[in-house]
């Protein structure tokens, strides 16, 4: 109840009308990093966001006739460990939810992001094996097309354990993904279409996702996912593939791949996690692994501790990273 009186004042605060109901909500990440790497001296850093982003929200519903409901939210990214963070927004989007699903416009988290949260016990941490190889693709948490500026969306009501996600942005440019030929009146769009399947202990999920320009110098961009996790009540499977192509003269697929592990131990849960990238031809490799255990201190504090090791090679030649992570987080 403090917090939607909380969230209601602050609305009521820029407008003339406030909503029926909002609440604030957030998460605050802090931790501490010992970090070395091959040829380089370690080094010992506070950081924001081990396990996840720190960041505040306000989301507002309205009921309206016929059952559907208004929504509205905001989410800015926070850095716990600056004074002067930018707060940079991870979502402002509007919303019409009812029987017929709900569909959204705004600055949006696209159903990219949202796959690998279902299969990547890691995904939106600094320590998460496949955010690091799968960086340069576009679907994922931390890929290009993880939120989407100008977009369209549209998800489906459950049918029968499926559901269904269409995005579109009619503005993409914001990830530089524009050719050096390209005119100041073509812009990029992307479109991601996303199916997932839940029954009982089992999840699965595929998305595509696609690039376009009306420029003829343009490299179209494809990548294709597909994800799957088994609940065996002693621990929890998970795994993805996933490939990305650009449509070039010479070029090169990229792959990438995940498998990890969740198992709880009392209050607490341990998880492994490892991924490989490829790019074809190129020489160019990366692979990463993190072993992690999660201590809940309450319903809403968690205490964590982290291993996280990358290897990367460029042109077969091969440099290391290890990562150790110590952090507590909070969420409201």
């Amino acid at each position: 109840m403090q917090k939607k009186l909380i969230a209601l004042a602050v609305t009521a605060a820029f407008s003339t009308s406030a909503f029926a109901e909002a609440t604030v909500y957030g998460i605050v990440d802090a931790a501490v990093a010992s970090i070395s790497a091959t040829g380089m001296k370690s080094d010992i850093r506070s950081l924001s966001g081990g396990l996840s982003g720190s960041r505040i929200g306000v989301v507002a519903a309205e009921d309206l006739d016929n059952g559907m409901k208004a929504i509205a939210k905001i989410e800015y990214k926070l850095d716990s460990q600056l004074s002067d963070g930018v707060l940079a927004a991870r979502q402002e989007m509007l919303a019409l939810a009812g029987g017929f699903g709900t569909v959204a416009a705004g600055y949006l988290q696209t159903t990219g992001y949202d796959w690998q949260g279902m299969f990547d016990p890691a995904s939106g941490s600094q320590v998460s094996p496949l955010t690091r190889v799968n960086s340069g693709f576009l679907i994922g948490s931390g890929a290009a097309a993880a939120r989407a500026q100008n977009a369209l969306a549209y998800i489906s009501p459950d049918l029968g354990g499926v559901t269904v996600a269409v995005n579109y942005t009619t503005d993409f440019a914001n990830t530089g993904m524009v050719a050096s030929g390209t005119t100041s009146g073509n812009k990029t769009t992307a479109t991601l279409l996303s199916a997932t399947y839940k029954a009982g202990p089992l999840a699965v999920g595929g998305v595509y996702a696609g690039t376009a320009n009306d420029d003829t110098g343009y490299a179209k961009t494809t990548d294709m996912a597909v994800g799957a996790s088994y609940d065996l009540g002693a621990a929890k499977l998970m795994g993805t593939y996933q490939t990305n192509k650009t449509d070039t003269t010479g070029a090169t697929t990229q792959k990438a791949m995940s498998f990890s592990v969740v198992a709880p131990v009392g209050p607490g849960a341990v998880v492994g996690s490892y991924a490989k990238n490829s790019m074809s031809g190129t020489g160019n490799d990366d692979n990463s692994m993190t072993v992690a255990y999660l201590q809940g201190l309450s319903k809403t504090t968690t205490a964590y501790g982290a291993v996280h090791k990358i290897n990367t090679k460029t042109a077969n030649v091969a440099a290391d990273t290890t990562i150790v992570v110590v952090g507590l987080k909070k969420t409201f």
